[in-house]
């Protein structure tokens, strides 16, 4: 499901959040599931053996699986805005409320941003500590197996497993023709691949060189926005806060990441939620003399196939 699916909107969160949509790619292309503040995840690592094909009359091949759960929790994130009570008394001298709505409309979609600012970088990079959800490039990092973390039922050699050094600088012709193969590759392990999630400055390079090999196109979104296309993937563009371009390959320290992606509830990529959006309204009467109106959203990571997500790291400019 999409974020606006799991929200219970009215009126006014519904404008704040159409607007958040605008500004931000990754929470249009993301998937969002239901789920209490506690929960299993149980990523599919399936094993089969002999074949399904057999004679008339023969036993059917039968293959016993045994899941292992672990516990997930939501991470929590919210911010709230107070406007003192003196404001509203302008309505009286004024005799309008109009000037007092306005003001209140600029400030909450300020703090939205601000909030979802935090939210799609932890989406990417978050810690899993202070608070934070686990991010996507923490739960792959870009490392050998010794310096994975496991996670989310997966063993470090698996999420290693999930990461590839690029080494190539696409300043030129051959390196990016080079890269277009492997991303092309890359693009074939990850089964329905629906977004390659990529910082500003690699979304502007990655545009030229697909034009100039015939890769470029554009779709329209589910939300009617205009997209740019990889080979017809579309291509989600991030801020260099939430994909930096400061990454290192152990010589240079301008190296950045692209993820492909399978946004998927099931045996895919996404963000479980118990709140989606979740917009509480100024009130009329408050234990301060203010206003008070709050913003949150609650979720973390959830990646159940390790064919859901490559990580292609050591990438330059």
């Amino acid at each position: 499901m999409k974020i606006q699916q799991v929200s219970q909107l009215t009126g006014r969160s519904a404008i704040l959040l159409a607007k958040i949509l605008e500004l931000f790619p990754l929470l249009q292309f993301a998937e969002f599931r239901e789920n209490t503040s506690y929960f299993p995840t149980i990523p599919d690592k399936s094993t089969f053996s002999g074949s399904a094909a057999r004679a008339e009359g023969s036993a059917i091949q039968r293959d016993a699986q045994k899941p292992t759960a672990t516990g997930v929790n939501l991470a929590l994130y919210g911010r709230e805005l107070a406007i003192d009570d003196v404001r509203k008394m302008d309505t009286r001298i004024a005799g309008s409320p109009a000037m007092l709505k306005n003001f209140s409309d600029n400030q909450l979609l300020a703090l939205a941003i601000q909030l979802f600012t935090e939210v799609e970088n932890d989406m990417i990079q978050g810690t899993a500590t202070s608070n934070q959800m686990l991010g996507l490039f923490n739960f792959i990092k870009d490392a050998a197996a010794g310096g994975q973390t496991a996670a989310l039922g997966f063993t470090a050699a698996e999420q290693a497993a999930m990461n590839y050094n690029v080494n190539l600088k696409l300043d030129n012709i051959d390196d990016q023709d080079t890269f277009c193969e492997l991303l092309m590759k890359k693009i074939v392990e990850v089964p329905g691949a629906n977004a390659i999630i990529l910082n500003y400055n690699s979304y502007a390079r990655l545009t030229s060189i697909s034009k100039r090999k015939g890769f470029a196109g554009e779709s329209v979104n589910t939300f009617g926005i205009p997209t740019k296309t990889f080979n017809g993937i579309p291509m989600v563009p991030v801020p260099v806060t939430t994909i930096t371009q400061t990454e290192s390959d152990g010589t240079n320290s301008d190296c950045t990441s692209i993820a492909v992606v399978r946004f998927s509830e099931a045996l895919g990529v996404c963000y479980p939620t118990n709140s989606g959006f979740l917009f509480t309204d100024f009130n009329e009467a408050e234990v301060n003399p203010n206003g008070i109106a709050r913003l949150q959203f609650f979720g973390n990571l959830v990646v159940e196939k390790s064919n859901a997500v490559r990580r292609l790291s050591r990438i330059r400019l």
